[in-house]
């Protein structure tokens, strides 16, 4: 799997809406995810994930109703999905880079955002204030420090946001996170398990750090 990418079983009825992703991309992506399904209590699937396959069966190609063909007439039991983030490959510029110290905080960067973006994306998390997160544009700044076996995480990136789906909008967002991946390990484990971040602030300021600021978490 990608960066990005997990796997998950789920019980129906799964609880997800799906559309078409935008011109251009194939496949469907989850556009909300409803209480009382099993994509919710699995707190992992968020709007805006994609659906990489279904039992098996790759559809990162397939049109909405192929995809919601397989999800209705599944008889099992179980419904195993491949799922994936949407993100793609990360914008991190040189200089961003400079600022670290291996290709392994990299990845960490990578993560810590990813696992960013999905608490916005939550339903009770910065949906409901800030709209749909749809691509992150860039990392702007990041960095890693180790202490008693633990990392932590400092990124800021521009996010693109939408309320209605045809205007969209600039986020300046800063997140710290605590990564304990590596604990008792010379080397991190890669992929990183997204379950091993914690994001212990996050904030997002409107029109590229210029308007309002939403304080989403805030460090204890």
């Amino acid at each position: 799997m990608g960066l990005g990418d997990y796997s998950i079983s789920l019980e129906k009825p799964l609880g997800m809406i799906l559309e078409e992703r935008e011109v251009g991309n194939c496949g469907v992506r989850v556009k909300e995810v409803n209480d009382g399904g099993s994509a919710s209590t699995s707190d992992q699937i968020v709007a805006g994930d994609i659906i990489r396959s279904i039992n098996g069966v790759d559809v990162t190609a397939s049109d909405f109703d192929t995809v919601m063909d397989l999800l209705v007439s599944s008889t099992l039991p179980i419904i195993k999905l491949d799922m994936g983030d949407g993100l793609g490959t990360m914008d991190m510029p040189p200089n961003v880079v400079k600022m670290l110290k291996s290709s392994q905080d990299a990845f960490l960067v990578d993560a810590v955002v990813r696992k960013t973006v999905r608490e916005i994306r939550k339903e009770n998390g910065g949906r409901k204030r800030l709209g749909d997160l749809l691509k992150v544009e860039v990392i702007i700044g990041a960095g890693v420090t180790t202490k008693n076996d633990t990392n932590r995480v400092m990124v800021r990136f521009f996010a693109i946001f939408s309320t209605d789906g045809v205007s969209s909008y600039s986020c300046n967002v800063s997140a710290t996170a605590n990564v304990n991946d590596n604990k008792n390990k010379e080397e991190i484990i890669l992929p990183i398990d997204d379950s091993n971040i914690k994001i212990v602030s996050l904030s997002c300021a409107k029109d590229e750090g210029l308007g309002q600021i939403y304080q989403l978490i805030s460090e204890e």
